[in-house]
C-alpha cells in the first residue's frame, strides 16, 4: 500500500463555498471533529467582517458566532458532514482522509487529502466531479509518517456512531483508570457510581471501544503496513 498525499480545489453547491464566492477576498478555514464544525473567518476590513458574519448566520444553518477579535472571528455549528454527501463523506467512502483545516477562498475549497493508493484517490476525485468541479493541484507519495502525524481530526471521525452513553462510558473509564494496566478501579464500582449495573456499563464501554477502533481502523492499518515495510527493509539490510 502506497500512501498518496494530494491537494485539490473543489467548487460545488455548499453554504461555505457560496459564502466564499460572495466574499472572494475573505479567507476562511474550517475544522471538524465529527460532532462540531469550527469556522475561522479572517478579513482586514472590520466592517466587511461584520457583513460576512451577518450573511453567514443567515445562510449557514445553525452557525453561531462565539469569538470575535480584531479582524477575525470564530463560529461553530453541529457537524453535518455525514448528513449529506459532503466532500468529507465522499472521502470517507473511499478510505481517504481530509487533513484539516479546509481552506476557503474566492469561492473554492482547498483540501489536502491522504489516500491509500492512486486508485482510491481516483475514485474519490471521480465521485467529487459528479457534484462540482475539481482541480488537482498536486499528487505525491507520502514516504514517511509525517503526513499521518498531521492528520489530527479526520473524516473517518473517531466518534461517529457513538451514543452519548457510550461516549460517556469511555471517557469515565479513562478518567477513573479502568483502562490502565493494571486497572486502578473495578468496573462494578465505577458502574455503581455512574448509576448503571455492571453489565449495562460494560456493554456501553465495549461498544464504544469497538466503534472507536472500527472508525480509526484505516489509519491503524496504514501505520501497521508502514511499520511492517520498515521491519522488512531492516531485515534485508
Amino acid at each position: 500500500m502506497q500512501l498518496i498525499d494530494s491537494e485539490i480545489l473543489v467548487q460545488h453547491p455548499c453554504p461555505f463555498c457560496e459564502l466564499s464566492e460572495a466574499f472572494p477576498d475573505v479567507s476562511m478555514a474550517q475544522w471538524c471533529n465529527g460532532r462540531r464544525e469550527v469556522l475561522e473567518i479572517s478579513c482586514s476590513d472590520r466592517d466587511q467582517l461584520s457583513e460576512v458574519i451577518k450573511t453567514a448566520k443567515t445562510t449557514i444553518a445553525g452557525l453561531e458566532e462565539i469569538v470575535r477579535h480584531g479582524s477575525s472571528a470564530l463560529a461553530v455549528r453541529d457537524c453535518t458532514c455525514f448528513k449529506y454527501r459532503s466532500v468529507c463523506a465522499i472521502a470517507d467512502e473511499n478510505d481517504c482522509w481530509v487533513l484539516f483545516p479546509i481552506q476557503y477562498s474566492d469561492g473554492h475549497e482547498r483540501y489536502r487529502i491522504l489516500a491509500p493508493g492512486k486508485e482510491a484517490l481516483s475514485r474519490f476525485i471521480d465521485q467529487l466531479k459528479e457534484h462540482g468541479t475539481v482541480k488537482v493541484l498536486s499528487v505525491k507519495p507520502a514516504t514517511d509518517l509525517k503526513a499521518l502525524q498531521s492528520v489530527g481530526t479526520v473524516p473517518v471521525h473517531f466518534f461517529q456512531g457513538l451514543t452519548d452513553r457510550q461516549l460517556h462510558a469511555l471517557v469515565i473509564a479513562y478518567e477513573k483508570g479502568l483502562l490502565d494496566v493494571p486497572a486502578k478501579r473495578r468496573m462494578d464500582r465505577i458502574a455503581k457510581e455512574e448509576g448503571f449495573s455492571r453489565s449495562t456499563y460494560g456493554e456501553h464501554l465495549r461498544k464504544a471501544v469497538h466503534r472507536v477502533i472500527q472508525n480509526s481502523y484505516p489509519i491503524l492499518k496504514l501505520y501497521d503496513s508502514i511499520g511492517d515495510k520498515k521491519n522488512a527493509e531492516a531485515a534485508d539490510e
